[in-house]
């Protein structure tokens, strides 16, 4: 959607005048006013952010992945150490069983 990417005076000069277009491009030039229709009625264009339930969802992601960064950060000693303790409880026991 390319469309996205121009101005709000571009689409709007997109939906006053009509697209010409050769029979072999009827179909998919048929798709075009439709599209810059659209764009005009809801004011979808590059100078705004429309509403569109993707941005919540982007920024929920986002928020979510920063929760789980923070948490990671702060529990990175933690589990460090307890990887520390749970090797050194390894070498321990094999010692343990070499000697037997």
């Amino acid at each position: 959607m390319w469309l996205v990417n121009c101005s709000a005076k571009d689409i709007e000069c997109l939906f006053l005048n009509k697209v010409r277009f050769q029979a072999e491009d009827r179909e998919q030039a048929m798709q075009f006013p439709k599209v810059v229709s659209v764009c005009f009625q809801k004011g979808i264009n590059s100078e705004n952010k429309w509403l569109s339930k993707w941005w919540s969802l982007e920024e929920k992601e986002k928020l979510k992945a920063e929760k789980e960064r923070k948490k990671l950060e702060e529990n990175k000693g933690k589990w460090m150490k307890m990887q520390a303790e749970e090797e050194m409880r390894a070498k321990k026991e094999n010692e343990k069983l070499k000697m037997c």
